[in-house]
């Protein structure tokens, strides 16, 4: 975030609304990220993908700085944190050798797709309608709950009239 100092304060700079009822760029792209992390993890059954636990995190099988696969369902694994991040013969972080011979072996359609796309070209623009269409897309594969809880009752509702 952008920080201005005014004398001697640091105050961080405010997200600019993109309309009066539509949140800013940066928070619509928090909600499809969270969106697209909840629809992963219940396409998974809330199971770790390696070891079956529970309290899993979304993991992105394409970095999610490459924008044009970055809300694709295909992209997501759900590990749980040990999985995900500590365990050296399949944590995608720590052994991504290791990670793809388990991917290969266990999941060999999530293989094909990931080496089909391994650095896609986003050809688009980011602005806040793009964030809008993706939350749309995202909405129907999250609970209601869910979606409340992430988004807000007030942005859903205006969803709903569009």
């Amino acid at each position: 975030m952008r920080q201005h100092l005014r004398k001697g304060i640091q105050l961080a700079k405010r997200r600019k609304r993109t309309s009066k009822n539509i949140p800013a760029k940066g928070r619509l792209r928090d909600m499809a990220d969270r969106l697209w992390s909840r629809a992963v993890r219940d396409d998974w059954a809330n199971r770790c993908a390696v070891c079956g636990k529970g309290n899993v995190e979304a993991h992105h099988l394409v970095p999610r700085q490459f924008e044009a696969t970055r809300y694709n369902l295909l992209n997501g694994v759900s590990l749980c944190p040990s999985c995900h991040k500590f365990n050296p013969d399949v944590s995608p972080h720590l052994n991504a050798s290791g990670w793809m011979d388990w991917l290969r072996y266990e999941h060999p359609i999530l293989a094909k797709w990931y080496t089909s796309n391994p650095r896609p070209e986003f050809h688009g623009t980011k602005n806040a309608a793009y964030y809008v269409a993706q939350i749309q897309r995202l909405r129907q594969y999250v609970d209601e709950d869910d979606a409340e809880k992430i988004i807000g009752i007030k942005f859903i509702s205006l969803l709903k009239e569009t």
